[in-house]
């Protein structure tokens, strides 16, 4: 049974909602329409499991990182390889993607079975993420040979702020690591952190602590404890070198 069989009315016209207000255009209604199909659906309407979401999400996937790189390549020009790479990873998380469904009305869009409707499935991270790539690769294959750029329009209209708050993802990685990996591309040199000073009393104690890089001071930072003094030195660093803003 095609799963364009499956498409009511009122279906219908929640995906011709859905494509008006984000600025698509699908000649083929059924395949944005499968890019809302959980297996489960699939599975207890005996429509197959081809026609579930799991080979557009599999394109979407990978045109979503490449979308991802391309815009973090042009616009970070400072970023390294490693750093870039990291970024990306954080980007393209479950975490992420699945809050970028949320954000386009997903919830209320994804096609579940009832049992697994029942467990809340249309709240679960993992299958709105899913979800979300798989709306991508449908952009994709729609557009054919300008679904590339579709995708990262479609991205850029309605996420740019997202993808490129790093102030934001910093904070959620590991500013250390993002500063070595900074210096190690501009040369062996690693920075150097350097307890300066304590205040308080014992069990009170505010530590404070210098990152240098060759020989000059480039961040500094304090905390209760030095690990986070250092991590707050390294971001306060990534900040003078114009990586954070």
């Amino acid at each position: 049974m095609s799963i364009s069989n499956k498409i009511n009315e009122k279906r219908h016209k929640e995906l011709l909602e859905f494509q008006q207000k984000y600025n698509l255009d699908f000649s083929d209604i059924n395949l944005l329409n499968q890019a809302f199909c959980h297996t489960s659906y699939t599975n207890e309407n005996n429509i197959g499991i081809e026609n579930s979401y799991e080979r557009l999400e599999f394109l979407g996937d990978a045109v979503l990182k490449l979308s991802i790189s391309n815009i973090f390549y042009n616009d970070f020009e400072n970023y390294q390889e490693g750093e870039l790479t990291k970024l990306r990873a954080e980007i393209v998380s479950d975490k992420n993607i699945s809050n970028y469904a949320r954000k386009l009305g997903f919830e209320k869009l994804v096609l579940l079975g009832k049992n697994e409707k029942k467990l809340g499935g249309a709240k679960k991270e993992s299958i709105l993420a899913c979800a979300f790539e798989a709306l991508l690769g449908a952009i994709f294959l729609e557009y054919k040979e300008n679904g590339y750029k579709k995708v990262s329009e479609f991205l850029i209209e309605n996420f740019k702020n997202e993808i490129t708050s790093i102030n934001e993802i910093i904070n959620t990685l590991n500013p250390k690591a993002i500063l070595q990996e900074y210096t190690q591309g501009k040369s062996k040199e690693l920075p150097k952190y350097n307890l300066i000073k304590e205040e308080g009393k014992e069990h009170k104690k505010t530590f404070f602590v210098e990152v240098s890089y060759k020989d000059e001071i480039i961040g500094k930072g304090n905390a209760k404890n030095i690990k986070e003094a250092s991590q707050n030195a390294a971001k306060d660093a990534l900040k003078n070198l114009g990586i954070l803003k």
